[in-house]
């Protein structure tokens, strides 16, 4: 499983449930991958594909093509530069009419087909960073105090609201992974605030939710359309999140490397939905185990020109931050050329031109 070095999302379920498959499953960060030399055959989750710059993703798909020429025994997921990300596989559902709303990038000047909407990240998966906004003046006031506060409109997306409360007023999140092409219905979260998610002090729980979600867990009722989803974002392995609105499967998201407890949230009343879920999850974690024992693959590091540039560029970064950080004494001329010529000492000392 490649992860960025800050989210390890497995590691609670396999040091607690899912420890039975802990011995084969090895959590590898991208900065290990894209300096390894070889790397040993099996199953390649490329997970975490959102948080990667896109120079990292290029350098991740090459090695999947490396990985990829090599033949039996090596199984990939998840291709780097296909699998659509949150704005991209938004956009792709409203077009192919499975989402009946749409998103914006709040930088793109395009204004909202319909109210209420609200303002997430495209990147990341902490929740949104807006109410529900209900109309034009009120985006505009947001948009105000948003700036007031020093932040910019990159990397922020605008949502069309998707939801619908039942008759008790109770909002449902439904969610299920994606695994090799084995549909895995996870859980239902229900919630009395529009926007759902997995916090105790959020949840509604009792006998209702939890019948609920056991039938759903064993019935599986949007396997097809989730599937469908599922290939036409190019992910293999990963956990969407979706609701029903008017009968009609709307996708929120498809996270490649989501977070998994290591017991069930929501308190003990929930066990027995979290056990179902284990059980299938594992399951379908069997599936994609590789041939033990199998040899090392030769992976071509990224080439001594590529190495030495990135090295260059992080003295200069080093030398300049230090000069700069170094205080006023001298003037910033005098700090420039002394910045040079450390970057000229230290380019005869790696022996460049």
């Amino acid at each position: 499983m490649l992860t960025t070095p800050d989210h390890l999302c497995l590691e609670d379920f396999l040091t607690g449930r899912g420890a039975s498959f802990a011995p084969h499953i090895v959590p590898l960060p991208y900065s290990t991958l894209l300096n390894a030399r070889a790397l040993p055959r099996g199953t390649y989750v490329f997970g975490d594909l959102e948080r990667l710059s896109g120079r990292d993703l290029e350098r991740a798909a090459g090695v999947w093509q490396q990985l990829a020429a090599r033949g039996p025994g090596v199984r990939l997921l998840n291709p780097p530069l296909k699998v659509k990300q949150r704005f991209e596989l938004l956009r792709a559902l409203r077009q192919h009419g499975v989402n009946d709303f749409d998103v914006y990038r709040l930088d793109e000047g395009r204004s909202p087909r319909r109210f209420p909407v609200f303002v997430r990240s495209e990147q990341r998966h902490n929740g949104v960073v807006s109410d529900l906004i209900h109309d034009a003046p009120a985006l505009e006031q947001f948009l105000e105090g948003w700036r007031a506060r020093g932040h910019g409109l990159a990397g922020l997306i605008l949502t069309e609201f998707s939801g619908e409360p039942d008759a008790r007023g109770l909002y449902r999140r439904y969610a299920a992974f994606n695994i090799g092409g084995r549909i895995i219905p996870t859980d239902i979260f229900f919630s009395r605030r529009w926007e759902v998610r997995g916090m105790d002090d959020l949840m509604v729980v009792d006998e209702h939710t939890v019948a609920e979600e056991l039938r759903y867990l064993r019935g599986n009722p949007h396997e097809a359309q989730l599937r469908a989803v599922f290939d036409l974002a190019c992910i293999e392995y990963g956990r969407v999140d979706y609701g029903i609105v008017g009968g009609r499967v709307q996708v929120y998201e498809i996270n490649t490397n989501p977070y998994l407890a290591s017991g069930p949230l929501g308190g003990e009343m929930r066990a027995a939905v979290y056990e179902q879920f284990a059980r299938d999850f594992l399951a379908a974690l069997h599936t994609l185990k590789g041939p033990d024992g199998g040899t090392s693959l030769a992976v071509r590091p990224a080439d001594e020109g590529q190495r030495r540039a990135a090295l260059r560029g992080w003295a200069k970064r080093a030398v300049y931050g230090a000069l700069w950080w170094g205080g006023p004494e001298r003037g910033y001329g005098q700090r420039v050329r002394w910045a040079r010529r450390l970057i000229q000492r230290g380019k005869r000392v790696m022996g460049d031109p």
